[in-house]
């Protein structure tokens, strides 16, 4: 049995129920290699929060269950795991998963196209052995998880309890946290200010929310440019509506002789307001317009436009419609336009 002081932290190779002489079981105390077995079990069980060791055999209900449960045991343990490889056949679908630790395998070289090689930049992995691997099984009808490979050995040093959160996948900004970001951005305070703002209002030191200042940087920046294409899409979307309802109203005034359009453009050609009527209204209009009521209480959220109605009372008490519009704003120009459109 090997013992590896590293402050008050030994850790100590012994055969793991697995069958695996590679499992590490870690404990808090002296290095004395007389400490008896119970005194091992003990320690591991305190060190580890009471949660058991995946060994060879483990059954899961699902891959992500397992990775869940896996990823669990790294934070407790001082290292973070990744996904690395999956199989698939046309009978199981995926049926074999391998999860290892984030310093697993090596970084390729990358090259520039011309064949020079890019900046190098320090890698976190180095080869490192520890990893879970699972097989698929259905048993009576059900699908199963069988963990298959297990090792825990490490080639680098294991952070400690402040060091294992600031690892890249335990770094999450909660729900609530994104839409506290969000508000404070849009009210314009710079980044370090909004992770002040949360430090303050959690009531915790700096330094000790669970992602950091870039973290913040990089979500508020990837918002916003999700928010700019969505933008990009809903104005293209929105040309192509206002151009298919020109070209309706075109067509609608071949078959329809009465019937009246007309639209308005901003200074970059693009169309802003427009206005039609049908011929049945604005035969309607002529004889009873001398009473309008002119609603304007819609507008689209989706194009940012604000829908306008006329009605009128017929002879009969009936509501008649006589024309509707598409204004750009509320200004006193487009309101006289459009009323200049229908009478």
């Amino acid at each position: 049995m090997n013992s590896i002081p590293s402050k008050s932290l030994w850790i100590r190779r012994q055969q793991c129920p697995c069958g695996d002489w590679k499992c590490y079981i870690t404990y808090e105390g002296d290095s004395d290699e007389g400490s008896g077995g119970q005194e091992l079990v003990k320690a591991e069980k305190a060190s580890s929060g009471a949660m058991i060791t995946p060994y060879v055999g483990m059954v899961f209900k699902s891959d992500d269950e397992a990775f869940e449960y896996y990823g669990n045991f790294a934070r407790k343990n001082g290292f973070s795991v990744r996904k690395e490889r999956s199989r698939v056949s046309p009978q199981l679908g995926i049926y074999k998963r391998d999860f290892v630790c984030y310093c697993s395998g090596f970084a390729p070289v990358k090259r520039k196209p011309n064949g020079e090689h890019h900046r190098d930049r320090k890698s976190v992995r180095c080869g490192c052995d520890a990893k879970m691997y699972l097989s698929k099984e259905v048993v009576d009808g059900v699908s199963q998880w069988f963990v298959v490979q297990f090792s825990n050995i490490h080639n680098h040093e294991l952070l400690e309890d402040d060091q294992v959160r600031l690892l890249p996948a335990y770094r999450k900004i909660h729900e609530a946290d994104q839409e506290r970001i969000l508000l404070l951005s849009k009210a314009g305070f710079p980044i370090h200010r909004i992770v002040k703002m949360l430090e303050l209002e959690k009531g915790i030191q700096g330094g000790q929310l669970p992602f950091l200042e870039r973290d913040v940087r990089n979500f508020v920046q990837n918002r916003k440019k999700v928010v700019q294409e969505n933008e990009a899409l809903l104005t293209e979307k929105r040309e192509n509506d206002i151009s298919e309802l020109l070209e309706a109203c075109k067509a609608m005034k071949e078959v329809d002789g009465d019937f009246v359009y007309d639209f308005t453009v901003d200074e970059n050609d693009k169309v802003e307001n427009v206005a039609w009527s049908y011929g049945e209204s604005v035969n309607a209009n002529a004889m009873f317009g001398d009473v309008v009521y002119f609603d304007t209480t819609y507008r689209s959220i989706t194009y940012g436009l604000l829908f306008g109605v006329w009605f009128g009372i017929d002879s009969c008490g009936r509501t008649v419609f006589f024309g509707s519009v598409l204004l750009q704003d509320e200004t006193p120009q487009s309101f006289s336009w459009a009323l200049q459109v229908n009478y």
